[in-house]
């Protein structure tokens, strides 16, 4: 991979990550870690362009999504977990979200409301026009 490629997949990865909900320190010593295999912090820092002494909460962070695993010597050495089960990891961590912030919409939505919303709406948009039309085909009665 050429290194304008590289660079931006590392900027499209911290930015997913950061959406994610982690830290930037945390999204960067993530994808340091990935391309390095396993480091130090000192070498997770020269990579990452995370100063030494956060790399450490960094890795905290990361060791509590269950993203990185830690070998207790001296000095500690980090590695993260697959991409692929960090894939997973997120998917299941967004799927999660998405499903109890619905329960607590429905929670929320009038019980005078009906199911069926009805008259004129506007929408502008590619994606959002297709997604509407979509809707109204799977919610359509044959």
């Amino acid at each position: 991979m050429s290194g304008d490629s590289s660079n931006q997949a590392r900027s499209t990865a911290v930015k997913q990550l950061k959406a994610l909900g982690l830290s930037t320190y945390a999204a960067r010593t993530f994808v340091a870690l990935v391309s390095l295999d396993e480091g130090t912090a000192q070498d997770v820092s020269e990579v990452a362009d995370v100063p030494r002494t956060r790399v450490y909460d960094a890795a905290d962070e990361l060791q509590d999504r269950g993203l990185v695993d830690v070998k207790q010597s001296s000095p500690q050495r980090y590695w993260a977990i697959s991409t692929e089960t960090a894939g997973r990891h997120f998917e299941q961590e967004y799927d999660h979200r998405v499903t109890v912030l619905t329960d607590a919409l429905d929670q929320l939505a009038s019980v005078n409301r009906s199911t069926e919303q009805q008259g004129v709406w506007t929408v502008t948009g590619r994606d959002t026009v297709t997604e509407r039309v979509v809707d109204f085909i799977s919610s359509a009665n044959d």
